[in-house]
């Protein structure tokens, strides 16, 4: 008998969560896509079920959603709304101007870069100040259950 009644050999069940559900969904999209996409569907299933870097995550989806949206609507269309629902941006600053990632999720963002990129400049427009390039770092965290 190993701790809380495990017997050797045994695990704890894994609890499903939306992450589980976003593997899921991107497994779906194999089907339809061409060979030379499923590296990067691999690369993105394993960030979702590791849950590890966010930044790196939201990244790999927005790429994969450049390459893969046209013909894949429907499974980025509910990856996108499981995403705006579990993960949430921070900034490294107070700056007031940050969106919501459901907001950038609507966008067609390429990376966390150019969605910085594009912070940097509404703050620049709206409060006329030209902030150092390094000031507002936005990162990707899970929302809170």
């Amino acid at each position: 008998m190993i701790a809380d009644g495990l017997k050797a050999g045994e695990c704890l069940p894994l609890q499903k969560s939306w992450r589980h559900d976003a593997a899921r969904i991107v497994e779906e999209l194999f089907r339809g896509t061409p060979a030379e996409s499923w590296d990067i569907l691999l690369d993105l299933r394993q960030h979702f079920l590791d849950g590890q870097d966010w930044n790196k995550t939201l990244n790999l989806f927005l790429l994969c959603r450049e390459r893969l949206e046209a013909e894949q609507y429907l499974p980025f269309y509910r990856l996108r709304r499981l995403l705006a629902e579990s993960l949430r941006l921070e900034a490294s600053c107070d700056h007031g101007h940050l969106v919501s990632l459901k907001e950038v999720l609507r966008r067609r963002h390429r990376s966390l870069d150019d969605v910085t990129r594009t912070v940097r400049r509404e703050i620049f427009e709206h409060d006329l100040r030209d902030l150092p390039r390094d000031a507002i770092q936005l990162r990707v965290v899970e929302s809170k259950a």
